[in-house]
């Protein structure tokens, strides 16, 4: 759905994953950059799937696992013990997924877990001859020095995804001693946005045969503009959450459709909406 411009960062990183999909010859760093709530979460689990579902029809490699490690929380650690402990994370991830073979290599593999510098050159090595690609999906950052950090760990076999709403982070420029990045960026919503998304989401309810109570354009816009003005912007996330609070509401109360007035009450009740 074309909103907060994910669909333009998906086609973003689809151009770049179908020029350079030759993981046998080097990583990938993917950076997604945006506003708290944006859907930058979301944008990077599409793009760790779309990396899977294009290189399941080669023969080499085929494999691929994805390592979501966003729900670590990592708050009050520095880079180097977040480091530290990412490094520990893939190790425990890919021995109980039973990735390699020989378990030797595992026990080479956590030798070298305090020492990321040395982990992933030989982690990239064990997963060369595995014919293996695995995806890390990393916490939140919100320091510039860690994405670099990260670029020069990116090896052969091996892509990170990380994310950021931090300004810093955003205004990341390209170091020439470093790999390249894959910078994607999110946005606040647009007035436009708040119907694409409900009207979506109306359709596919329709199309499950899904009961849904109906709103039109004129009331979501509305509040959309109510709300921007109010508060000055608007997120995915909010709206998400918004509209599930409202149209659950509605079909509690057997009512068969949404007005303008059910967003702003839903907002009266919590004191948000100015």
């Amino acid at each position: 759905m074309p909103v907060d411009h994910s669909q333009d960062a998906f086609s973003s990183y689809r151009e770049v994953l179908r020029a350079d999909s030759d993981f046998t010859k080097s990583g990938k760093l993917v950076l997604i950059t945006g506003p708290e709530g944006c859907g930058k979460t979301s944008l990077m689990h599409r793009c760790a799937w779309e990396t899977r579902e294009f290189l399941a029809p080669m023969s080499s490699p085929a494999m691929m696992e994805i390592i979501d490690l966003t729900s670590d929380g990592l708050v009050g650690f520095d880079t180097q013990a977040r480091s530290r402990h990412i490094c520990r994370r893939i190790h425990d991830e890919l021995h109980l997924r039973r990735a390699f073979s020989v378990d030797k290599n595992y026990e080479e593999l956590e030798k070298r877990s305090d020492e990321p510098a040395q982990f992933y050159p030989y982690l990239s090595r064990l997963l060369l001859h595995a014919g293996l690609v695995i995806v890390i999906l990393l916490p939140p950052s919100e320091l510039v020095d860690e994405v670099r950090t990260y670029s020069s760990y990116t090896q052969k076999m091996l892509a990170f995804f990380c994310e950021s709403s931090y300004e810093a982070v955003a205004a990341i420029e390209y170091n020439p001693a470093s790999k390249p990045i894959t910078h994607l960026t999110l946005d606040v919503l647009e007035e436009s946005d708040g119907w694409s998304f409900v009207n979506s989401r109306i359709a596919r309810s329709a199309s499950q045969s899904a009961h849904c109570p109906v709103t039109d354009e004129a009331s979501v816009r509305k509040f959309m503009q109510t709300r921007i003005r109010g508060r000055g912007q608007t997120t995915i996330r909010e709206l998400q959450m918004t509209c599930e609070s409202v149209f659950e509401v509605a079909v509690a109360s057997a009512s068969d459709r949404v007005e303008y007035a059910d967003f702003t009450q839903y907002y009266a009740e919590k004191a948000l909406l100015s």
